[in-house]
């Protein structure tokens, strides 16, 4: 795409990584100043954190969701989020963390479930741990986590080591793949924990502080080599399965194995998760390469975790982390996947005595890895997108040459997802505003373009015919739906780029072409800036029967699309082909 027709976010965090990559060129130690590429995406919460660990405690979710908002977090994925069995009359460890959750910070957290292996030895075991995996799935769960405990810490009543690549568990990674539930899978650990337990090893202090994690003893553990093979005939076994390889592929300090792991099993992905210092420590040139080659594979992942204290990563005993120490652990995150500085000290002391080097990507990778891969990866689980209307006092006609005045007030949105399967297209990233008045419901779009595709010349009736529509062009969409009884009712408007507009009332099955909202619009097309805008406002009379109150919600979807790029936009993915995807709708919240 010509850098002109990029949009202005990506514009601008294109610009300064170019500054600041000139500024720290031959920096070794000093962090490079601000501004970052990822500082606009923060300030929006845009970020996700697809490796967290969260107590089942509300203290610890609200201390959880305070770090998360100051380092600029919008979603922590939450891979502990317990068993979906239970006694009788009980609710499981699963719906008692995600109700805290939602009460705490609904919209906030998305929950893995973990498999529970009591009866492993029973017949039925394989197909009870399916039906584990159905109750997760209609719990709400995203995926499911697997911790490092097979093949080296859970036996059978033999005392035998359960394999990673035991038969039992092909039901449980093959309904995954078909409920599209990712698995989140931890096998083996770094090299030095199967090197001798002595004060040479580099990881001696972590070791001290954690002998269980040492696997040297050849009588009692694998080699670390056959639990990676163990997972790889599992990935190949289970093509249909996501797989997320935690840790960066369990294997960070081979980078020429995750590269080969990556080319060419293409159901798995990697995330950074406490990886970041052995990543660090090699060629940032070569891992740049490997990061950039695989840019739609790579999480951003932290295991930050929240029990009786902070652990960044890893800890010792005696380590104690504050919400401050919290923040510098997530600055340094951002530090060495932004920048290019030189042979600093790392975010997880323990790991380590070392230093590392930064790989400054750039931002279109950026932004893949911090929030386009997950939102891609977990698009049936995230909390469907809620949009901001801002009140204000005074009406206004539409004028889409003039985005300023009672529009500052707005929270920006950016509509950039395809509604298919939440696949992102930042180069049609289009900026959307809402306002409310008493009297009117105001949207704006402004929508980057390489071509448009419209009908030419403009007519005023409306084009509802099947092949001849006005949505067989260029438009953008808005649905509303008001009534809460009865989710099949709700409006449609949609406006081009030559100024033709439709709107239409629905009440599946019936669709009223006749009816009219008097809305009103302007639309403007700056071929210069390849931009093109679109304001309206629609009267609340025509789309409730009252006018909401500060802190209504009403189910919304805005659309956008565009033929020259087959692109079919939406706020919230209805996850299919049609636009009328009532129980995809997402809302949006009429604000004081």
């Amino acid at each position: 795409m010509a850098p002109h027709s990029l949009p202005r976010s990506m514009a601008r965090a294109t610009a300064a990584c170019v500054a600041w990559c000139l500024a720290c060129l031959l920096s070794h130690g000093a962090a490079t100043p601000h501004p970052w590429p990822g500082d606009a995406w923060r300030q929006e919460h845009r970020v996700i954190d697809l490796h967290q660990h969260i107590d089942l405690s509300t203290q610890r979710v609200e201390r959880a969701l305070r770090i998360m908002d100051r380092a600029g977090l919008g979603i922590g994925v939450n891979l502990s989020g317990g068993a979906v069995t239970h006694k009788a009359g009980e609710k499981s460890a699963f719906e008692r963390m995600k109700e805290i959750e939602d009460a705490i910070a609904p919209g906030r957290f998305v929950n893995y479930f973990n498999l529970d292996y009591a009866g492993w030895d029973s017949p039925d075991f394989a197909s009870q741990a399916v039906k584990q995996v159905e109750e997760a799935r209609r719990l709400g769960a995203a995926g499911l986590k697997e911790f490092k405990r097979l093949g080296l810490n859970l036996r059978n009543a033999a005392g035998e080591l359960i394999a990673i690549d035991d038969p039992k568990l092909d039901g449980v990674w093959r309904r995954c793949g078909e409920l599209g539930m990712p698995v989140s899978i931890h096998v083996a650990d770094p090299k030095a924990f199967w090197l001798p337990y002595t004060q040479q090893n580099e990881r001696w202090k972590e070791l001290q502080d954690h002998p269980r994690w040492w696997f040297g003893d050849p009588k009692q553990f694998p080699r670390r080599e056959q639990l990676l093979q163990a997972l790889d005939r599992v990935i190949v076994r289970h093509t249909n399965t996501t797989f997320v390889c935690v840790h960066f592929a369990n294997n960070s300090e081979d980078l020429d194995w995750v590269e080969r792991m990556l080319d060419t099993r293409p159901n798995m992905n990697a995330d950074l998760a406490a990886r970041i210092p052995e990543i660090g420590r090699q060629d940032p040139d070569r891992v740049r390469r490997l990061f950039i080659k695989h840019q739609d594979r790579i999480f951003f992942a932290t295991d930050f975790q929240v029990y009786d204290r902070l652990i960044l990563g890893s800890a010792g005993d005696a380590e104690r982390p504050t919400d401050d120490d919290a923040a510098a652990f997530y600055e340094k995150e951002w530090r060495w996947l932004e920048t290019r500085d030189k042979a600093w000290a790392h975010m997880t002391p323990i790991q380590g005595d070392w230093t590392i080097s930064s790989i400054g990507l750039p931002p279109e990778v950026l932004r893949k890895i911090y929030f386009d891969n997950a939102r891609r990866l977990l698009a049936r689980s995230l909390p469907f997108a809620t949009l901001r209307a801002a009140r204000v006092d005074s009406d206004f006609s539409p004028n889409a040459r003039r985005n300023q005045g009672a529009w500052s007030k707005a929270t920006p949105f950016h509509l950039e997802q395809e509604s298919q399967d939440g696949a992102a297209r930042p180069e049609l990233s289009t900026t959307c505003r809402l306002l409310w008045s008493d009297r009117y419901l105001y949207v704006s779009y402004e929508c980057p373009f390489t071509d448009l595709t419209v009908y030419a010349p403009r007519v005023k009736a409306e084009r509802i015919q099947r092949g001849t529509a006005l949505w067989d062009k260029d438009v953008v969409e808005l649905f509303v739906g008001s009534d809460e009884k009865n989710p099949t009712r709700y409006t449609e408007y949609e406006w081009a780029p030559n100024g033709e507009s439709l709107d239409l009332k629905i009440d599946r099955p019936r669709f009223d072409f006749e009816w009219s909202s008097q809305m009103e619009s302007s639309v403007v097309v700056d071929s210069k800036a390849r931009l093109w805008r679109c304001q309206a406002r629609i009267p609340i009379s025509s789309l409730a029967t009252s006018t909401p109150r500060p802190g209504a919600v009403w189910r919304m979807n805005l659309y956008r699309i565009d033929r020259a790029h087959k692109a079919f936009l939406a706020s919230n993915p209805t996850l299919n082909g049609s636009f009328h995807t009532v129980e995809r709708f997402g809302f949006v919240r009429f604000e004081k």
